[in-house]
């Protein structure tokens, strides 16, 4: 398995998406780019969301859908808020041009716990994926996830050239 990379996403795509599911993060007017990786899931690639740490996250246990980096200490990765992402909407995140060193070193620490535990991290994505989208679906996922099955079918009409028109 390659080594998982941080991307940043678009500001663009996630507002499309988020506009066709409300569960969709929504990132707009935050201090710091919406980061999180990128993985295969299905025949689809996902963008798994990543949380900077806050003091709550150290108190959660792991679950299937979520991952706890370094119990909280880092943050998590949201597998039931991953989203379907056309190469167009991300970019990798070059950590060492991050102005902020605290926070550059936050995403190095981020990187390589996921990486020391990239089998899980795929396990996750798949089993949260699995859960949310099968024909027996669980009604808890159901309720907690992104709708992947229809994001993926709208994914493919993302044009990232398409300006929304301004409300007059």
């Amino acid at each position: 398995m390659d080594q998982l990379k941080i991307y940043r996403i678009t500001e663009h795509y996630v507002r499309f998406l988020h506009s066709i599911d409300h569960r969709v993060q929504y990132n707009k007017g935050m201090r710091r780019p919406y980061v999180g990786i990128v993985l295969i899931v299905g025949s689809y690639r996902y963008f798994v969301p990543m949380e900077s740490p806050k003091e709550e996250h150290k108190k959660l246990r792991p679950s299937v859908h979520i991952m706890p980096l370094e119990n909280g200490r880092y943050g998590l990765l949201g597998f039931n808020n991953m989203i379907p992402v056309p190469p167009e909407a991300v970019s990798v995140l070059d950590i060492d041009a991050e102005q902020n060193r605290q926070y550059a070193d936050l995403l190095r620490r981020q990187a390589s716990f996921i990486n020391r535990h990239k089998a899980d991290v795929y396990e996750r994505a798949q089993k949260t994926y699995f859960r949310a989208t099968t024909k027996n679906q669980d009604n808890f996922f159901r309720k907690i996830c992104c709708d992947f099955k229809r994001l993926e079918r709208v994914s493919s009409q993302y044009d990232p050239n398409h300006k929304p028109k301004r409300k007059q």
